[in-house]
């Protein structure tokens, strides 16, 4: 038996059930694939994209602490005030050295070396007449700020209290040299920054993500070794996987998706080429796109169920007019004077379906009926489509202002203030209208966490940042550069003009009566100010005085203000 002959043997309805049923099960399987495919390409590029600013995030911080912390180093080495001390044999200097160490305890060493490496001074007396002229953070030291890599502890590992879970101690070792009132240089400032400082970090940025994201972080050298991470020391990853910036890190205990960024430096400081890179499980990845698949698949079938049971029905019924049409052509064929008959009812066959001009008509209407079902269908899709579009823009907005706002005070934050400050600079030397920058530092705030605790601290924070808010004009910009930390940019402002807007902020601040909590006391601020120059580099160059000029404020009693000029004059005051 032919095909044809299997054909003709089948009544219509159920021909057309049959071709309707494998029709939608071809389309259920090729949507649910295609779905899939899609839905899982679409959620790997959003977990690299959101793991890529992850790996930014802590690329940036290391960056930034690393920077500061260098510029820390520059200015204490060039501070005035100490040119006295530093060859002194009194103790002074330790003591200098040791309230260094107290603000920030991750300088797990601070010592001074003369030229010739003897260490004359250093925080709780270690290593002190021991001789470091071979350390290469010494050999560097002597001519530059510099900074080494991160390394293994070898003459202090015997001399520092262990860590308590035994791991062994490694540092990033700072250096900048010292220079007496002649400007010859005198000897190395020396610091050991501890490797923990990084793993804060990590674990900062990993603690704002939610935790069933199951990210993690490894930070490697430029040579692809661990700094950071499990098996220290390793190359968990090939140089084209690193390369690639994104990729999937196929592993033994699980497949993870992975993006890389590099460290890039921060103005003086050019960087040590840290790579970061920001994992997490495939599953993990790809749970949201396995479950949309299911469900799109789940939906389908229960789809194509209801279409066939309606196309049954359809079926039936267009068979029914069939037949009477086919009896009536007969008729009209076989009776001369037969020109239409009334209609009546049976089931065709589909060797009779051909001869029928009514039948033709009938499925010509049903597709038009069907192309405009599937016009209302299309345009549904069109306004769901366009919907989304819309949601999706609000949503990149939403996202665009948190990465570009501080969440604590509402300002800008350091990421969105640097491109501001960097036009506004290139606005100065086209146009040669005066900038400043103002560099602001709530005293004593750790005495405000201390005393108040940490919530308290928070709200000084959010009302300075409110009262220098209200204070700037439109065309400045304000921004919290970190902790309690804030810069100002005034535009077509000179030094004498910043110097007046300072005061008025430091006074109001000093006015301001906090009652965070129940609590109730009074805060001051120091204030530096620098002024933009010609032979200023970048904006970065006038920071950096705007910085040294808080500096001398600190310096000078605090609750004050200081331009960059007149800080070296304080500092000589200091001194004598």
């Amino acid at each position: 038996m032919t095909f044809t002959q299997f054909a003709d043997g089948i009544l219509l309805r159920r021909q057309i059930s049959l071709l309707a049923g494998a029709i939608a099960l071809a389309v259920i399987g090729v949507t649910a694939v295609g779905s899939a495919l899609l839905a899982s390409r679409q959620a790997t590029e959003m977990a690299q994209s959101n793991l890529l600013q992850v790996a930014r995030s802590v690329a940036d911080r290391l960056d930034q602490d690393m920077a500061e912390r260098l510029r820390e180093i520059r200015n204490v080495a060039a501070l005035e005030a100490l040119q006295p001390h530093w060859l002194e044999n009194t103790g002074s200097l330790r003591k200098v050295l040791d309230r260094m160490q107290g603000t920030l305890p991750d300088y797990a060493w601070v010592g001074f070396a003369d030229r010739d490496g003897r260490v004359r001074a250093a925080t709780g007396g270690v290593l002190e007449g021991a001789n470091v002229a071979q350390r290469p953070w010494f050999q560097n030291g002597i001519k530059h700020a510099a900074v080494e890599d991160v390394h293994a502890a070898s003459m202090l590992q015997s001399l520092l209290k262990p860590h308590a879970d035994g791991t062994p101690f490694r540092f990033v070792d700072l250096a900048a040299p010292v220079r007496d009132a002649s400007g010859q240089i005198i000897g190395v400032l020396g610091v050991h920054l501890s490797w923990r400082w990084a793993d804060v970090v990590r674990r900062e940025v990993l603690s704002s993500r939610r935790a069933d994201l199951k990210e993690d972080i490894i930070v490697l050298d430029r040579a692809g070794r661990v700094l950071l991470g499990p098996d220290l020391g390793a190359s968990p990853f090939t140089a084209d996987e690193l390369a690639a910036g994104s990729f999937f890190a196929l592993r033994p205990q699980g497949n993870q998706v992975a993006s890389t960024t590099s460290t890039r430096g921060r103005g003086d400081y050019a960087g040590l080429g840290w790579i970061v890179v920001a994992l997490q499980p495939i599953d993990t990845a790809l749970a949201g796109a396995n479950h949309l698949a299911v469900l799109i698949t789940l939906l389908g079938l229960g789809a194509a169920l209801v279409g066939m049971l309606g196309i049954r029905s359809v079926a039936a019924r267009l068979s029914r007019p069939l037949s009477q049409l086919t009896e009536a052509v007969d008729r009209v064929g076989r009776e001369p004077n037969a020109r239409m008959t009334d209609r009546v009812h049976g089931s065709p066959e589909v060797l009779q379906l051909s001869a029928s001009v009514r039948s033709l008509l009938r499925r010509i209407g049903t597709a038009e009926a069907d192309a405009r079902h599937i016009e209302a269908e299309a345009s549904s899709a069109v306004h769901v489509a366009e919907d989304r579009v819309r949601r999706l823009g609000a949503d990149l907005h939403a996202m665009q202002v948190l990465a570009d706002t501080d969440a604590l005070t509402g300002l800008l934050n350091r990421r969105a203030f640097m491109p501001l400050a960097k036009d506004a600079m290139s606005y100065f030397k086209r146009y040669r209208r005066a900038i400043c920058v103002l560099m602001i530092d709530i005293d004593h705030f750790k005495r405000v966490n201390d005393l108040h605790g940490h919530a308290a601290g928070d709200e000084v924070i959010r009302q300075v940042g409110r009262i220098i808010s209200e204070a700037i004009r439109t065309t400045d910009k304000v921004a919290r550069f970190g902790g309690e930390e804030f810069v100002v940019l005034l535009r077509e402002t000179d030094l004498a003009g910043a110097a007046v807007f300072a005061e008025r902020i430091r006074q109001t601040v000093a006015d301001t009566v906090f009652e965070p909590g129940g609590s109730c006391f009074k805060a001051t601020i120091s204030i530096g100010m620098a002024e933009a120059e010609t032979s200023d580099e970048d904006i970065d160059r006038t920071i950096e005085r705007a910085d040294r000029a808080l500096y001398a404020a600190k310096s000078g009693g605090r609750n004050c203000v200081r331009s960059f000029e007149t800080s070296a004059a304080s500092a000589l005051q200091v001194a004598a």
